[in-house]
């Protein structure tokens, strides 16, 4: 039987969809009535880029519990730049990125020889180690203190400071998009493949010409400059900082992001926040039990949906396009064959 090929409608229906998204994106500010769910999409769109610098690591098949410590990198040094330095905060924001990147850098080779749980394990220590900094620095953070008094971002040929929720949304969503739009051609280069090679068989990858210790060195450098940027996100959003916003528990959380939203897809950190960042508030009757809650949640999405949320999404949208018939992407049969 002869098929048609594919209509254009088929073919630019994916756009379509991507560019509806955008512009609705645009306009969400206007969505809230109340300034508490515009704060929590402000929180779950910094979440997002944080988890899609895990999501950078995880494709290497490594599973980071640091995430939360570089993240803290990222704060501590763009909030001291601009609050003792007074320097701008796009310059704080940059050094934050690089910062992070430098430590995952100089640590790279003497975490990235471990394999598995052991790495699993040191990265644990790693984010315990730099939270005990955190509290016994206060000549650097502020101790238990923290930073106070960290400046609202401001943006160059933008006269006023960011100050309102809605204004750092803007700002935050053009990190996200470009976050997104960078892990998305690195995925789609010889380097992202490269990483899926590191990712089912160091001994396969380095026998076709790869190095493995390379590509997972520049892959966690990657992921922790992101962690970086996210923390300066957040601290000049909340304007003040303090050690108990980066234990080890914000690992975890950005860990479960990346999983339930899907490990496998970049959509998967992005939908991950979206669902996880307002959970503690729905659960703030069971604050005693938030924990043994996420742990049962994570073990749920192991057992029944280990791929994440992003397939069932994906799936919708086929069955979707599925019933719009042949103009929105099926093949349909040709008369001229009688059947």
């Amino acid at each position: 039987m002869m098929e048609r090929p594919v209509s254009g409608s088929a073919r630019a229906l994916p756009r379509l969809a991507l560019a509806t998204l955008l512009l609705l994106a645009l306009f969400i500010p206007w969505m809230f009535e109340n300034q508490f769910g515009l704060y929590l999409l402000d929180m779950a769109l910094i979440n997002a880029v944080i988890a899609l610098g895990l999501n950078v690591v995880l494709k290497t098949g490594q599973v980071s519990m640091a995430q939360a410590g570089f993240m803290a990198i990222g704060a501590y040094t763009s909030a001291q730049l601009t609050v003792k330095l007074d320097v701008p905060f796009l310059v704080g924001f940059v050094a934050a990125g690089l910062g992070a990147a430098l430590v995952a850098l100089g640590l790279g080779r003497i975490i990235l020889r471990l394999k598995g749980v052991y790495f699993l394990l040191f990265t644990f220590a790693l984010n315990e180690f730099l939270y005990l900094l955190n509290k016994n620095l206060p000549a650097l953070t502020g101790g238990n203190d923290g930073v106070v008094g960290i400046k609202p971002p401001t943006i160059p040929f933008v006269a006023d400071p960011l100050r309102s929720k809605a204004a750092f949304y803007y700002l935050v969503l053009v990190v996200v998009s470009l976050a997104l739009a960078f892990v998305w051609a690195l995925y789609r280069s010889p380097f992202g493949r490269a990483m899926d090679a590191v990712r089912e068989s160091e001994l396969l990858a380095s026998a076709t010409g790869y190095n493995p210790m390379r590509i997972k060195m520049i892959a966690f450098t990657i992921g922790c400059l992101l962690a970086g940027l996210g923390g300066s996100l957040y601290a000049h959003f909340l304007l003040y900082i303090a050690p108990f916003s980066f234990t080890f528990w914000e690992s975890v959380n950005f860990l479960l992001m990346s999983i339930i939203g899907g490990s496998t897809s970049l959509a998967g950190p992005i939908l991950g926040a979206l669902l996880l960042t307002p959970l503690p508030e729905l659960l703030r009757a069971y604050v005693m039990w938030q924990q043994v809650l996420y742990g049962l949640a994570f073990m749920v999405f192991m057992r029944f949906l280990p791929d994440g949320v992003t397939p069932l999404c994906a799936s919708a949208w086929r069955a979707a396009v599925g019933r719009l018939g042949p103009q929105a992407g099926e093949r349909a049969p040709d008369p001229r064959s009688g059947s």
